[in-house]
């Protein structure tokens, strides 16, 4: 298992100094992305050094983060929303810290398609089978009046860039993507369908953890969580220095990086939590999609002692 996941695995932004007297911590990540941006502003920052500790930020296809955070390959994984699905499924997984309450992803199509009813009979890719993008394009079309699991073709093609690619070669018809694709996507000529923001309250983003991480070392979630909230509230504290970093690391230029921060100031959390709304209907979502009966206690999905015990000595 471990060899297996590590090569699905690509280490990127490294520390150029390594300090001996850090601990070592693995964030996963789908793709870049404006979902994740926190832990880039920490990074940059130097807020998760203030707490001993050098973040290795790896990329990794969204179906195996489930895997990696269970065989100890992750220490925190950014895409909750599969780890929430597996939670809901009895997996020892918990999110312990959300920053987005909303959906940060447009419904983008080939240029030929420039209604959600053009989708019926088409090929439409998400990260993987039951992630966020995959919910929220399920609630959108049953929004539009479509069948998610009949009028449409769902193949599971990892992250924003992933399916980007595959939009741009031809291999699918439309796909949501995050809203820092937006300069790309415009200039390749693609249709905005629907910022999906608009169609579901769904939270994006945060951190999970293995229950194992939560017993055997919980002071270190701590200060993950304690840095990564400073960059949370950087990002909307100083915009300009934000928007010069979100240029640089998303490669946006011009008027889309005032548009694709606004976006996110619409649906960041500044308290690191996520809004219960959101994860009402991100359980509900899933149970739907899972065919799962019975009640699901927020508790089986979510821990929030450790974000709220940084809230208190604020």
């Amino acid at each position: 298992m471990k060899a297996r996941l590590l090569s699905a695995v690509f280490a990127f932004g490294l520390l150029s100094s390594f300090d001996a007297r850090s601990e070592v911590i693995t964030i996963g990540i789908s793709t870049v992305g404006l979902y994740e941006l926190p832990t880039e502003i920490a990074k940059r920052k130097g807020f998760y050094q203030e707490e001993a500790l050098e973040a290795r930020k790896v990329v990794v296809r969204t179906g195996l983060h489930v895997a990696a955070l269970l065989a100890g390959e992750l220490d925190y994984s950014t895409v909750t929303g599969i780890i929430s699905s597996a939670s809901m499924q009895g997996m020892p997984l918990r999110t312990v810290m959300g920053w987005f309450d909303k959906p940060l992803h447009m419904l983008i199509a080939r240029p030929s398609i420039k209604k959600i009813s053009d989708l019926k009979g088409r090929k439409v890719a998400v990260s993987t089978y039951g992630s966020i993008p995959h919910v929220m394009l399920r609630e959108a079309l049953a929004h539009s009046g479509m069948n998610p699991d009949k009028d449409i073709t769902v193949l599971a093609l990892g992250g924003s860039g992933d399916r980007l690619a595959a939009l741009a070669a031809g291999t699918v018809d439309a796909t949501p993507l995050d809203v820092a694709y937006i300069q790309r996507t415009e200039q390749l000529g693609f249709t905005n369908l629907l910022y999906l923001g608009d169609a579901v309250n769904l939270r994006l983003g945060g951190f999970a953890v293995a229950m194992d991480k939560i017993q055997r070392n919980p002071d270190q979630i701590l200060r993950v969580i304690r840095a990564t909230l400073k960059a949370v509230r950087y990002f909307k504290n100083n915009k300009q220095e934000t928007l010069a970093i979100m240029r640089d690391y998303l490669k946006i230029s011009g008027d889309y990086v005032e548009k694709i921060y606004q976006f996110a100031m619409k649906s960041l959390n500044e308290d690191g939590l996520v809004a219960k709304s959101s994860l009402d209907n991100e359980i509900r979502l899933a149970k739907e999609q899972l065919k799962i009966k019975e009640e699901i206690p927020e508790g089986k999905v979510a821990e929030w002692k450790f974000i709220k015990e940084v809230l208190s000595k604020k």
